[in-house]
């Protein structure tokens, strides 16, 4: 316990058609159009779709493998500035555990905010609450880049076909670039019993959606290693 609680209160302390040759043109345009524009839906689809699934991505993890068995109740503690934030985030991690089982337990249920630096009453309440493991989520960096936003693509010929439609695209769907803020957060999950460290993960996490989304595809990323390492169902 006094690893897990070293753990946590350090961070606490520091606080995505004319001729037959035109009408055989004509024909063989429509097919290529029919054919390109078929591709580019493919193409859209598979970026929607790698979008989705990029805006968390896990870049390390780390398991002990001598830990055998699922935990089955976790307390989860989501280092925040803010109650409000850690609510929504422990409250969000821990239904989503229970759904698959687990009889997860919110932090903020068993500590309130202010009394998290108290470090013996949160290592009393944690071991009282007769739970297994515990979960700690804090954001260890961050950073903004700067991220190439492309134009759109169009088929051809179809918007390219006439000088003045393809001079409306140059200047309206063009490319540019932005900001985009880039945290990196550490998970660590421990062993009560033994106070040792069972699996942890490193994550970057794209924020170019709203708060609450964000959360929901981090969790979701989260539990989906936690399941393919068999640490829950």
């Amino acid at each position: 316990m006094r690893q897990i609680m070293k753990g946590i209160f350090l961070v606490y302390s520091h606080i995505s058609a004319g001729s037959g040759a035109g009408r055989a043109w004509a024909m063989r345009t429509q097919n290529m159009q029919g054919s390109t524009r078929l591709s580019g839906l493919l193409l859209m689809i598979c970026a929607v779709t790698l979008v989705s699934c990029a805006t968390t991505r896990v870049t390390d993890v780390w398991k002990d493998e001598a830990y055998k068995g699922k935990v089955q109740k976790t307390i989860v503690i989501m280092v925040a500035k803010t109650p409000e934030m850690r609510d929504l985030f422990e409250g969000r991690f821990v239904a989503e555990l229970r759904a698959r089982g687990n009889s997860a337990i919110q932090s903020y249920k068993i500590v309130p905010f202010e009394q998290l630096p108290e470090k013996e009453l949160v290592k009393s309440r944690i071991k009282s609450a007769g739970a297994d493991s515990v979960l700690v989520s804090r954001l260890v960096g961050s950073k903004t880049v700067q991220a190439y936003m492309p134009g759109k693509m169009h088929t051809v010929p179809g918007a390219y076909y006439g000088w003045g439609t393809y001079y409306e695209i140059v200047f309206v769907d063009y490319g540019y670039t932005d900001d985009m803020e880039l945290s990196y957060i550490e998970t660590n999950l421990y062993d009560i019993a033994t106070e040792k460290l069972i699996w942890s993960a490193q994550s970057k996490t794209e924020r170019t959606e709203g708060q609450q989304q964000l959360i929901n595809t981090f969790i979701d990323i989260i539990l989906k290693k936690l399941s393919s390492d068999k640490i829950i169902q």
